[in-house]
Protein backbone atom coordinates (compact mmCIF):
# COMPACT_ATOMS: atom_id res chain seq x y z
CA UNK A 1 0.00 0.00 0.00
CA UNK A 2 1.13 3.73 -1.06
CA UNK A 3 2.26 6.12 1.94
CA UNK A 4 -0.43 8.77 1.99
CA UNK A 5 1.55 12.31 2.08
CA UNK A 6 1.47 13.87 5.44
CA UNK A 7 1.68 17.80 5.15
CA UNK A 8 1.30 20.58 7.56
CA UNK A 9 -2.76 21.55 7.78
CA UNK A 10 -3.31 25.34 6.69
CA UNK A 11 -6.58 27.60 7.05
CA UNK A 12 -7.54 26.56 3.55
CA UNK A 13 -7.64 22.94 3.88
CA UNK A 14 -9.13 23.06 7.70
CA UNK A 15 -11.81 25.31 6.02
CA UNK A 16 -12.11 22.70 3.07
CA UNK A 17 -12.91 20.26 5.56
CA UNK A 18 -15.16 21.83 7.77
CA UNK A 19 -17.25 22.82 5.03
CA UNK A 20 -17.40 18.86 4.29
CA UNK A 21 -18.71 17.80 8.18
CA UNK A 22 -21.07 20.94 8.05
CA UNK A 23 -22.00 19.41 4.35
CA UNK A 24 -22.29 15.90 6.40
CA UNK A 25 -24.60 16.90 9.40
CA UNK A 26 -26.95 18.32 7.29
CA UNK A 27 -27.22 15.40 4.91
CA UNK A 28 -27.75 13.11 8.17
CA UNK A 29 -30.19 15.62 9.20
CA UNK A 30 -32.40 15.27 6.38
CA UNK A 31 -31.56 11.65 6.11
CA UNK A 32 -33.21 10.98 9.66
CA UNK A 33 -35.81 13.51 8.63
CA UNK A 34 -36.88 11.46 5.21
CA UNK A 35 -36.45 8.58 7.13
CA UNK A 36 -39.01 8.97 9.61
CA UNK A 37 -41.21 9.32 6.55
CA UNK A 38 -40.20 6.75 4.65
CA UNK A 39 -38.97 4.01 6.95
CA UNK A 40 -36.03 2.29 7.53
CA UNK A 41 -36.28 -0.86 5.16
CA UNK A 42 -34.80 -1.14 1.92
CA UNK A 43 -37.04 0.87 -0.31
CA UNK A 44 -37.17 3.35 1.96
CA UNK A 45 -33.51 3.18 3.17
CA UNK A 46 -32.45 3.83 -0.23
CA UNK A 47 -34.67 6.97 -0.99
CA UNK A 48 -33.42 8.34 2.29
CA UNK A 49 -29.81 7.85 1.27
CA UNK A 50 -30.66 8.99 -2.20
CA UNK A 51 -32.06 12.65 -1.10
CA UNK A 52 -29.32 12.62 1.74
CA UNK A 53 -26.73 13.10 -1.13
CA UNK A 54 -29.06 15.43 -3.07
CA UNK A 55 -28.80 17.78 -0.49
CA UNK A 56 -25.07 17.62 -1.20
CA UNK A 57 -23.39 19.04 -4.55
CA UNK A 58 -21.07 17.14 -6.33
CA UNK A 59 -19.13 14.14 -5.23
CA UNK A 60 -19.31 14.46 -2.53
CA UNK A 61 -23.28 14.25 -2.08
CA UNK A 62 -22.30 10.60 -3.98
CA UNK A 63 -19.82 9.93 -1.10
CA UNK A 64 -22.68 10.72 1.45
CA UNK A 65 -25.54 8.44 -0.46
CA UNK A 66 -22.71 5.49 -0.82
CA UNK A 67 -22.07 5.41 3.03
CA UNK A 68 -25.55 5.76 3.88
CA UNK A 69 -26.32 2.76 1.76
CA UNK A 70 -23.47 1.01 2.73
CA UNK A 71 -24.27 1.43 6.50
CA UNK A 72 -28.56 0.78 5.50
CA UNK A 73 -26.94 -2.71 3.17
CA UNK A 74 -24.96 -3.49 6.48
CA UNK A 75 -28.02 -2.70 9.35
CA UNK A 76 -30.22 -5.33 6.92
CA UNK A 77 -27.37 -8.04 6.62
CA UNK A 78 -27.20 -7.78 10.40
CA UNK A 79 -30.87 -7.96 10.96
CA UNK A 80 -31.10 -11.19 8.24
CA UNK A 81 -28.59 -13.21 10.46
CA UNK A 82 -26.56 -12.69 7.27
CA UNK A 83 -24.14 -10.74 8.89
CA UNK A 84 -21.61 -13.23 8.82
CA UNK A 85 -21.87 -14.94 5.43
CA UNK A 86 -18.08 -13.90 4.21
CA UNK A 87 -16.74 -14.90 7.80
CA UNK A 88 -16.99 -11.25 9.43
CA UNK A 89 -16.42 -10.31 13.21
CA UNK A 90 -19.07 -11.71 15.63
CA UNK A 91 -20.86 -9.82 18.31
CA UNK A 92 -19.23 -9.64 21.76
CA UNK A 93 -22.90 -10.79 22.87
CA UNK A 94 -22.49 -14.44 21.71
CA UNK A 95 -25.79 -14.54 20.19
CA UNK A 96 -24.48 -15.82 16.76
CA UNK A 97 -25.37 -12.85 14.40
CA UNK A 98 -22.15 -11.43 12.72
CA UNK A 99 -21.53 -7.82 11.81
CA UNK A 100 -19.96 -6.07 9.04
CA UNK A 101 -16.74 -4.32 9.97
CA UNK A 102 -16.77 -0.75 9.27
CA UNK A 103 -13.94 1.35 8.79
Amino acid sequence: MAAAPITMPTANKVQTNLMSYAAGIVAGLGYNVVSNITGSGLIGGAISSAVAGSLVEGVLGQVIAVNAGFAQGSRGMGALGMGNILGGAKKSSGNGAGVIATI
